[in-house]
């Protein structure tokens, strides 16, 4: 789980409560951004379970809007005075962190410096971002549901971030930029500074919207259980996908495109040639999924059911949106976004670059 946020600064919870959240809601990671600071190797390492992995990091406030610099620590980076937005995103990368533009088109903070350059990547979905939305009515229908069924009344207030696909496609165009989810968790309500209820909870909060991430299988290792830096290089790779799994859990998800004994998975590069196949497979779930096929922002394939095999036309940028249908009366039997997947990257194929290059 990606962005979540302590007492530190405007949460509620401290670091071990937080960690004892997520852990109820059978998470295996943590990256926290508190705003402006980070928390101390010492915190961490006292909080920090060893069958669980938690990366330090910072939303970091600029002139331009906010971004997240992963896997930095008080020991690490120190953000310093000042809101140059170049300056802070060179400096934190600089000293190792991994930088995500955060709630690039959020109600209170949008993004506006879409040319710096020192970002890995950029938040698709933010839990609290995508709540803001909303109208009044569905708002009013959520609370009414909180109290009876809180996982379900976040659901209801799920959206497709269009504007943030649109960019994210934009962005890929000149070059790769990894595309997460964050949950914004601060279970707090705050008023003036004073807390007035710690809601919506860290443990709703966390059960909403996952990112799942794809790690190596290594003999003798459980992905479950890897270590802080594994599952950030993972993360800065788009060697990931996102899921709304209070829809249902999305584990099992897959999308490659494979020719022979040769395969790619999201996040990863293969030459194109004509023989090569993209596979997309989502888990069994109440209803049938649509499945969505984007090349290069451009959808290429819409079909119902558990499973797409469409031949691979050539090179270019493939990533997949996955929808099921709203459950329970109130949600209308609406569309939800389920699954985004991080594109796999076909590259010009040696013989057609040689080729080329002979004309």
């Amino acid at each position: 789980m990606i962005h979540v946020h302590t007492n530190a600064s405007c949460g509620s919870g401290t670091l071990p409560q937080v960690i004892s959240a997520a852990k109820d809601a059978d998470l295996s990671f943590l990256a926290i951004t508190d705003h402006n600071l980070t928390l101390s190797d010492t915190e961490v390492a006292i909080a920090d379970p060893p069958e669980f992995a938690v990366i330090d990091g910072e939303e970091v406030s600029t002139a331009a809007g906010h971004y997240l610099a992963l896997g930095t620590s008080d020991s690490r980076w120190t953000r310093g005075p000042g809101y140059d937005t170049r300056a802070l995103m060179a400096s934190s990368r600089a000293h190792g962190a991994v930088n995500f533009i955060a709630h690039p088109y959020g109600l209170r903070d949008r993004w506006s410096d879409w040319g710096a350059k020192d970002y890995d990547g950029i938040e698709i979905f933010n839990d609290d971002a995508i709540w803001r939305k909303n109208k009044v009515v569905d708002i009013a229908i959520a609370a009414l549901l909180y109290p009876v069924n809180s996982r379900l009344a976040l659901l209801r207030l799920a959206r497709t971030p269009t504007e943030n696909f649109a960019k994210w496609d934009e962005l890929l165009a000149e070059r790769p930029v990894a595309g997460i989810c964050g949950s914004d968790a601060h279970a707090n309500v705050l008023v003036d500074r004073f807390s007035l209820a710690h809601f919506p909870s860290y443990v709703s909060v966390f059960s909403l919207a996952r990112q799942h991430v794809l790690l190596p299988d290594v003999a003798g290792q459980d992905p479950d259980k890897a270590g802080a830096d594994a599952i950030l290089a993972a993360i800065k790779s788009g060697n990931s996908f996102c899921a709304i799994d209070a829809l249902t859990p999305a584990d099992g998800f897959t999308q490659t495109i494979s020719s022979g004994a040769t395969s790619a998975g999201p996040g990863n590069a293969i030459p194109w040639n004509d023989r090569e196949v993209l596979h997309i497979k989502v888990p069994s779930s109440p209803s049938a999924a649509l499945i969505r096929v984007l090349r290069d922002g451009h959808e290429i394939a819409r079909q119902e059911g558990p499973a797409v095999d469409i031949p691979v036309p050539g090179p270019g940028r493939y990533r997949t949106e996955a929808y099921l249908r709203q459950p329970g009366l109130t949600g209308w039997h609406r569309w939800t976004l389920w699954i985004f997947s991080n594109p796999v990257y076909v590259t010009p194929s040696l013989a057609g670059e040689s080729a080329n290059n002979a004309r």
